[in-house]
């Protein structure tokens, strides 16, 4: 008799011990090196619309379930545009768990509509990975999303007509959580290994 209550003893013990460290496990910070994690605290988007480089709608519901990471930019971009989108590329190839990367999903939105129609966005996100969207619309329309989101933009024109003008733009790069939020902030420069390490984190622990 008092071996079946001392084994019931353990079991119960080794119940608790494994509930307490699920609960320290799920409340203590993440060691994150390259991102500013929102955790709690995500913030909710408004009702916006873009098309992508298929001419489709990109809404809201177009990031519920997934992991989304958007940068802005423009196609004539000489140097950040093209390192960023390579490091994305490098870092979802860093993220060994082929489940965990089918559940992310990187967005290019131009913030240069007037040049960078549908058909420029496909073949310029495709440069980097085939799975990569291109998207973009209206100025106001966009900013919709840029003014919630933080990221500051302007075209370096002189007049209307001119086409040969840069656009200054933010380095960031955006996290949206699968609810739609925006979850989370990763700054310039990038680095595909931290990158890779931080988001496979956040969704292990999400």
């Amino acid at each position: 008799m008092k071996k079946i209550i001392l084994a019931v003893i353990v079991i119960i013990s080794l119940g608790l011990g494994f509930l307490v460290s699920s609960i320290v496990s799920e409340t203590k910070p993440l060691d994150l090196e390259s991102v500013l994690w929102f955790g709690k605290q995500a913030i909710a988007l408004p009702e916006f619309s873009l098309y992508d480089h298929d001419n489709r709608p990109l809404n809201n519901d177009r990031l519920s379930g997934k992991w989304s990471l958007i940068f802005f930019g423009f196609t004539h971009c000489p140097d950040v545009c093209p390192t960023s989108l390579q490091t994305l590329a490098e870092m979802m190839k860093a993220i060994g768990d082929k489940v965990m990367r089918e559940t992310i999903q990187v967005i290019f939105v131009s913030v240069d509509p007037d040049r960078d129609s549908p058909a420029i966005l496909k073949s310029y996100v495709g440069y980097f990975d085939a799975g990569f969207i291109g998207a973009t619309a209206r100025i106001p329309d966009l900013e919709v999303l840029t003014n919630v989101l933080g990221i500051a933009h302007e075209r370096d024109k002189t007049s209307e007509n001119q086409q040969d003008y840069s656009v200054s733009h933010s380095g960031a790069i955006v996290l949206i959580n699968p609810a739609g939020e925006y979850a989370g902030l990763f700054r310039a420069p990038h680095n595909s290994r931290t990158m890779a390490s931080d988001l496979s984190k956040i969704i292990a622990r999400n």
